[in-house]
């Protein structure tokens, strides 16, 4: 049997509340005490965003925050 994932009438009923496995970033309902796809519990809740792209944004900023250090340095120091 092949899980389709929940259907327009149970998201209504459940309030679309929704975020993503920090394990293998599957979409899950919030109060899901487990992740039905790749098993794994989910103790402090699920994320807002995909792992994935957490972890891009995480490093695009620390990229931006390094360029701004040297171009201060650059203009300043120089």
């Amino acid at each position: 049997m092949i899980d389709e994932g929940p259907s327009a009438d149970d998201i209504d009923r459940f309030g679309g509340d929704t975020g993503y496995c920090p394990h293998c970033g599957e979409e899950v309902w919030d109060q899901a005490p487990q992740c039905p796809s790749c098993g794994t519990w989910i103790e402090g809740g699920v994320g807002g965003q995909r792992p994935d792209e957490a972890w891009f944004k995480r490093r695009m900023t620390l990229f931006i925050l390094i360029v701004v250090i040297v171009a201060f340095i650059l203009v300043f120091v120089l």
